[in-house]
């Protein structure tokens, strides 16, 4: 036997060496699966990384994750689809969960087709064919499938690369329909997108005459996709058993028959002839203007309309005739821009710079009930005075987008396990569900300590009323490791956990649907937080509350602690009732006609006032509240 003979037999197998780096497009009857080994393999825009696995060929682009973690739930192995592209495209999917064992990986290449083999999926992808085929133990096979569709302009309900759309083809019958978040439970899958993946059992093509500017294709009950009209013609690609309707504002079509086109063009100004945004409401409709004004379709039925800016304006009602109508409003502000007792009472915030109302607990993709884009529910909130939100998703770090001309200033965070939530989760989205906390198997107050990043750390951590409630019956607030820094309030029914808070001398802020912020100076980011982190917003669904302790003698009075209050409402919100709550209970206390009241606590240790009134919109609702933080007698 020769030396090379002898060194071969007696040389131990030694694991595969990773393939080398090829980025180049793959030509036609090529097609392969393999190990990611460098980042120029990636989809571009994609949540894959190094390592983990590619199906492709001459056409389309699939990368299966690692089965280290999900990349969207806790406490899962990979092995899902997480980027889907056209070749030469940028990633347009969030996340595919097969359901089955997803423990191990094995790529297989085959003659004409290769495989991604999984103990409980298979991946499978043939030569010059861009459909992806998923096989799980439970039901038939599914396609994700790229659906050819030149000129659609606007697709909501299947997710978009260059002309092309990925669905998913399923058996039929369909199944249930898929919420608006865009994710959906099939037999064998679970999916989670972008934007909503729709479900198709085939497709046909309508070229259709409509006098329309576009054409909207609905499935179950939910939009699609938007083809435009040109020259009279639509050219419809859609899956069957779709619905068909003409699209032209302030048309009203039945299918795609006109049955009339009317609208309400409003300018909106504040007293001081300012152009702001407003928002017109109409049955159940509510239609979000931007600075200015704008025209809202309300269509050819005939009712009552309201426009209104937010709790900071006035409002205005009228009767809309179901014809083409023009309006110029001038919605008057109704709250201060600043409180003019705040400086000598040392609540510098309220005296100088300004207000802003913000809007937290804001939910946005790829949130598990509320999937709709950050941007589209940013413009409804400027459109009602909000300047400030506060972008979440459960056990998920949300996707921001904004459009500028709106002025709102956002913020993002992540919410674990429904009762507790933090600032300064990490936006990576190649970290398991962005790097929020995995909660399971932690107790309450390990969640609240977690979730700031250890003890020492500075993140700020949000409660909700049941955490506090089985807190405390874990440990007394004494002993609570990290306590938060804000509780969150759903009404004024909550307060009793407010007041157990502070008689165990633990500083919360109170936060809400709508806070107002005083800031100092331009309002951004930090000095609108730092307003939260000095204990000095207003929580509720609009009212502004605003307290303080006197700040030395006052004439007349001697040096009785005082407690300085402060409220404002817009007139339609009805009467405001106010309630002063401390250590010793809580009493009714009366307001002038400013909205002030000057009130005695002398044996009081903190204190904080409530406010309400009959409805939180011009229209009902339910009813108007706000709380005050809370402030420690000197």
């Amino acid at each position: 036997m020769g030396l090379l003979a002898l060194l071969a037999a007696c040389t131990p197998d030694l694991p595969d060496s990773p393939p080398m780096c090829d980025a180049r497009p793959l030509t036609a009857g090529e097609v392969r699966a393999r190990r990611i080994p460098c980042v120029d393999e990636l989809i571009a825009g994609g949540e894959g990384a190094v390592g983990d696995w590619l199906l492709e060929n001459a056409q389309a682009r699939f990368v299966v994750r690692g089965t280290y973690a999900t990349l969207t739930q806790h406490g899962q192995d990979g092995g899902t689809l997480v980027d889907a592209a056209r070749v030469g495209q940028a990633d347009l999917l969030m996340e595919l969960l097969p359901d089955g064992d997803r423990s191990e990986i094995e790529a297989l290449s085959l003659s004409d087709a290769a495989e991604l083999r999984l103990p409980g999926v298979r991946y499978h992808l043939d030569a010059d064919d861009d459909r992806l085929l998923i096989t799980t133990p439970e039901g038939a096979p599914i396609e994700a499938r790229w659906v050819p569709k030149p000129g659609v302009e606007h697709v909501d309900g299947v997710a978009r690369s260059g002309n092309h759309f990925l669905a998913l083809v399923l058996p039929s019958p369909l199944p249930a329909d898929a919420d608006s978040s865009g994710q959906i439970e099939v037999a064998g899958l679970t999916g989670v997108a972008l934007s909503a993946v729709s479900r198709w059992a085939g497709e046909a093509l309508v070229a259709t005459e409509v006098d329309a500017d576009a054409i909207e294709v609905s499935l179950g009950g939910r939009v699609i996709d938007r083809v435009p009209v040109v020259d009279g013609v639509a050219a419809v690609v859609a899956p069957v058993d779709t619905v068909l309707t003409g699209v032209r504002a302030g048309c009203t079509y039945s299918g795609l028959e006109s049955v009339g086109c009317a609208g309400l063009s409003v300018r909106v100004r504040d007293d001081d002839g300012r152009d702001i945004a407003a928002t017109v409401h109409f049955g159940d409709d509510d239609f979000p203007l931007p600075e200015g004004g704008g025209r809202a379709p309300l269509g050819v039925t005939a009712g009552e309309a309201w426009v209104w800016a937010g709790p900071g304006h006035a409002s205005w009602r009228g009767w809309y005739d179901g014809t083409e109508t023009a309006l110029a409003i001038t919605l008057a502000r109704v709250l201060p821009d600043a409180l003019s007792w705040a400086e000598a009472e040392g609540a510098q915030d309220w005296a100088e710079g300004g207000l802003r109302l913000a809007a937290y607990g804001v939910e946005v993709a790829p949130d598990a009930d509320h999937g709709e884009a950050a941007a589209a529910v940013i413009h409804q909130l400027a459109a009602v005075g909000v300047g400030y939100a506060n972008l979440l998703a459960d056990e998920e770090f949300p996707l921001v987008s904004v459009d500028p001309r709106d002025g709102v200033l956002v913020s993002s965070g992540a919410r674990t396990a429904g009762d507790v939530w933090t600032w300064g989760s990490t936006a990576n989205p190649r970290r398991p569900a962005h790097g929020a906390l995995d909660s399971e198997g932690f107790g309450v107050l390990d969640r609240a300590t977690l979730s700031r990043g250890g003890i020492a750390a500075d993140k700020f951590v949000v409660v909700r009323p049941e955490w506090v409630a089985a807190a405390l019956a874990e440990a007394p607030a004494w002993d609570w490791p990290t306590p938060p820094d804000a509780l969150w309030l759903d009404s004024l029914a909550d307060l009793p956990v407010l007041v157990a808070l502070a008689d165990a001398w633990i500083d919360v802020q109170p936060l809400a649907e709508r806070v107002w912020l005083p800031h100092v100076g331009a309002a951004n980011p930090a000095s609108l937080f730092r307003a939260l982190a000095e204990r000095r917003a207003s929580a509720g669904n609009g009212p502004l509350i605003a307290v303080a302790f006197a700040d030395g003698p006052v004439a007349g009075v001697g040096s009785v602690p005082l407690l300085h209050v402060s409220a404002s409402a817009p007139g339609w919100m009805g009467a405001l009732s106010a309630t002063v709550h401390t250590d010793l209970g809580a009493t009714s206390i009366s307001l002038d006609a400013n909205g002030d009241a000057l009130v005695r606590v002398p044996l009081a240790t903190w204190a904080f006032v409530s406010v309400s009134a009959d409805r939180s919109l011009p229209w009902g609702g339910d009813p108007a509240w706000a709380v005050s933080s809370v402030r420690w007698a000197p």
